[in-house]
């Protein structure tokens, strides 16, 4: 899958044997996790014989605000006619946002970047993959999306990703009896709080009543606790506003490794080699580091556990 920096442009082309009738392809995008359109049905431009291209890039020139601002999985649908006949085709992309750019690691190591610098984005790429695994959490940014979870019967609700702002929730969102249950443009309507996690990082992995809500009708409505067979559609800012400090000084680490070989042995886990005759000692605890152990401390407290019911 391709991938593409988020807040830059990317330009998609769809190649088809001959032009479909009326010259006409329209595309739409999505972004995947949320299931929310991003742009909606927009035409694309000919540039030669079943050739078209679409370009999503700021959405108003000059803005510096770029449909492809949030992280994560793209979708985009192409729409064409031939014959009578309807067809979509479908492309996928990913954004990202890198966890230390080219001009902050070569500032640091200069000496590498006369030898490194056209493949600076694949030693990039592979480190953020590293860390997204070891910690089991992306460090992207994913802003003003809406998704629908289900109530549990407690006073707070686990989210999916951490979240950094709370704008609006519905409880059993799309019924006749819905309820706007916080908003938190309205002073009258402030029920949920993000829950501080150890650390005290701006992203919180929980949402939950307060203790003293508001006199809105919908409180006496709703109770105080999100329940279960309900769904909650939260809208928000989610993942990290911006990578953290220690997520940026481990991938500095781990890439200046990669381009010095010094995680060669690391990640084969050797841990000892003997010469007079051959010996390689691994390390019991294969999977569980980054490699280097200056990273795995930086990232501890970025580390989330996730465990599995057995029932």
């Amino acid at each position: 899958m391709d991938e593409v920096q988020a807040n830059t442009s990317k330009t998609l082309t769809l190649t088809l044997s001959a032009d479909p009738v009326g010259n006409d392809v329209t595309a739409v995008l999505t972004h995947s996790w949320s299931g929310e359109t991003v742009l909606d049905s927009t035409n694309c431009t000919r540039t030669g014989a079943g050739t078209y291209t679409i370009t999503y890039g700021e959405k108003a020139a000059g803005s510096g605000n770029y449909y492809l601002e949030a992280g994560g999985e793209h979708e985009v649908t192409f729409t064409y006619t031939v014959g009578s006949t309807v067809y979509t085709s479908t492309q996928y992309f990913f954004v990202y946002e890198p966890y230390i750019s080219s001009a902050n690691f070569f500032a640091i190591h200069s000496g590498l970047q006369s030898a490194f610098s056209a493949s600076y984005a694949t030693y990039e790429k592979k480190v953020r993959r590293i860390i997204n695994t070891y910690c089991g959490q992306d460090f992207y940014s994913f802003p003003n999306k809406t998704i629908t979870l289900d109530g549990n019967d407690s006073l707070a609700l686990h989210l999916p990703k951490p979240m950094y702002t709370l704008s609006t929730v519905y409880a059993d969102y799309g019924d006749s009896d819905q309820l706007l249950i916080h908003d938190s443009s309205d002073s009258t309507n402030i029920n949920l709080e993000k829950v501080r996690s150890f650390g005290n990082f701006e992203s919180s992995w929980h949402i939950r009543f307060k203790n003293k809500t508001t006199t809105n009708v919908n409180k006496r409505l709703m109770g105080d606790k999100f329940t279960h067979r309900s769904d909650y559609r939260i809208k928000g800012d989610w993942g990290w506003r911006f990578v953290p400090q220690n997520v940026q000084s481990a991938s500095e680490i781990l890439i200046a490794d990669m381009m010095n070989n010094d995680s060669e042995y690391r990640s084969h886990r050797i841990i000892d080699v003997s010469l007079d005759t051959t010996r390689l000692s691994f390390d019991a605890d294969f999977l569980g580091t980054t490699g280097n152990t200056e990273a795995d401390i930086l990232l501890m407290d970025y580390t989330t556990y996730v465990m599995d019911y057995v029932v």
